[in-house]
This record gives structure tokens, C-alpha cells and sequence, in this order.
């Protein structure tokens, strides 16, 4: 029994650390937005420091088609903790939204990042979430960039 409890203890720890956040996080939903300034992955931020994001729609590693056609809809900034995908749903520790009603024209945006963050489990596992939504594309799709993880000090 000991031997069992050990196994899905390590089996646990070994899917939060390899969450991938380039696979959708829900029902079409595609890493199809190029931020190329903002937070590096495995970094250290401070609560209440504010971070400078720069992005387009551009074509990415990880997306050859960024549905330039279709006019997004204005963006989002989330603060996500521990992520794990559950099949095919994402759940999280924390949600936090920090910015809203971004025109996709814009291209960048400054952020905050909150002083007063929740209590959670694991302070260093954090992601922000960058995202838009296609309305007049066929089925809606949803279009992000997620940077992450990285640990949140306090001011």
C-alpha cells in the first residue's frame, strides 16, 4: 500500500511540473498569439511590478495559422496558479483577471501584477494567460499565449 501511495504521490508531481501550456486549455482553443516581450518562462516577478506585454497575431512555432482573416475581439489578461489538465478541461488553484477590454490594434499592454494574490499551495508555479476570441470565425475559437510558469515574491 505504501509502495502504491508513493507511486501516485511522484506520478502527481511529475504532471504539475509537466503541464504543457501550448495544449489547448479548452474546446478550440489555440496558442495562436506571438507575445514577443514579456514575462520568461522559469523567472522570478514581483507582486506589484509591472509587466510589459508586446504582441500580434503573427504566425508562431506553435501555430502556422493564426486565423488572420477574422478580426479578434478585445483581449484578456489572466493569472492562472498550478494549471493541471483533467482530461480534457484545465484546473487551477487561483484565477485572477488582471486586465481586460484590449484591442487587438493596440499590440501591447501593461500589466500589473497584483499585490494582494490569494493564499495558494505552491507560489512558483504561476501563469499569465494573454487571450481573444474570434467571434466571426467558423466555430468561435479562442486564441492565446500562456508564459510560465513562473514564482510571484512578495513586494
Amino acid at each position: 500500500m505504501k509502495f502504491t501511495g508513493a507511486i501516485v504521490a511522484s506520478l502527481l508531481a511529475t504532471s504539475a511540473a509537466a503541464f504543457d501550456k501550448y495544449q489547448p486549455w479548452g474546446k478550440r482553443d489555440y496558442a495562436c498569439v506571438n507575445v514577443y516581450q514579456g514575462i520568461p518562462d522559469n523567472s522570478t516577478v514581483t507582486a506589484g511590478q509591472t509587466v510589459h506585454l508586446r504582441f500580434n497575431r503573427a504566425p508562431t512555432t506553435h501555430c502556422t495559422d493564426p486565423l488572420a482573416q477574422y478580426p479578434g475581439s478585445n483581449y484578456t489578461v489572466f493569472l492562472y496558479n498550478n494549471p493541471v489538465r483533467n482530461l480534457d478541461t484545465i484546473h487551477f488553484d487561483a484565477q485572477i483577471k488582471i486586465a481586460g477590454d484590449i484591442p487587438e490594434s493596440a499590440g501591447k499592454v501593461d500589466v500589473k501584477i497584483p499585490k494582494n494574490l490569494p493564499q495558494v499551495q505552491d507560489g512558483s508555479v504561476w501563469y499569465l494567460r494573454l487571450g481573444t476570441s474570434l467571434p466571426t470565425a467558423p466555430q468561435m475559437p479562442t486564441l492565446y499565449n500562456a508564459a510560465g510558469p513562473f514564482t510571484i515574491t512578495s513586494a
